[in-house]
């Protein structure tokens, strides 16, 4: 499959080897020096794969910064970070704020496309999964348009923006998970996995291990 990727280091012989590497394997691929050629890039179009050197000669900002960004505009995007003489600690907030992966100097091509084929698979299966059950959500959507119903959506309308725990009670049958649903889904958490739990099977002794 061909995928489209934005390679972004101020090292033009590592750039040019990585760029190479990339297109031997099949991928379209675009490049940038630095953080305003890389914005440039950015703007023109989203690509599926990034791969960006911590460190960016001219301007003040560096890789960091074009990670960020990226995640602002789209957080399932792959991107790979890569440096020679980073630390841990950089390593570290790279992963936090979004990275896919973060590779140090100097690493075989084996390893660079084999992190690339894992993050594109990776995204697919994240995309597939959202449409699924996306599917699978709307087809136990609400059905009435009687004053109690009504009421629940107005009340689901105000949830979706409020950072809490919410408890939802009734008899068995009566939609609870579908409410819990339609929470997930309207709220900024809808990207994130919503797992269902049958507390009457959870056991007394280690239910906490099986929640947390």
């Amino acid at each position: 499959m061909n995928n489209e990727i934005l390679v972004i280091d101020d090292n033009s012989d590592i750039r040019f080897l990585i760029c190479n590497i990339l297109k031997e394997s099949g991928h379209t691929v675009r490049y940038a020096a630095n953080y305003e050629q890389a914005v440039t890039e950015i703007k023109k179009k989203l690509p599926q794969c990034a791969i960006i050197d911590i460190k960016l000669d001219k301007g003040s900002k560096d890789g960091i910064d074009l990670l960020k960004l990226l995640m602002s505009l789209d957080k399932s995007l792959p991107v790979i970070m890569i440096s020679g003489h980073a630390n841990v600690q950089v390593a570290v907030e790279a992963i936090r704020i979004g990275a896919y992966e973060f590779v140090e100097k100097p690493f075989s091509s084996e390893k660079l496309l084999n992190y690339v084929k894992r993050a594109l698979e990776t995204t697919s299966l994240k995309k597939e999964k959202k449409i699924v059950e996306a599917k699978l959500f709307h087809s136990f959507d609400f059905i009435g348009k009687n004053l109690e119903i009504l009421k629940i959506q107005k009340t689901i309308n105000k949830l979706k923006l409020i950072e809490s725990r919410v408890l939802i009670t009734g008899e068995t049958g009566t939609g609870k998970e579908l409410i819990a649903r339609k929470i997930h889904i309207n709220s900024p958490r809808s990207d994130q996995s919503f797992v269902v739990i049958n507390a009457a099977l959870l056991k007394e002794k280690n239910y906490e291990k099986q929640l947390f």
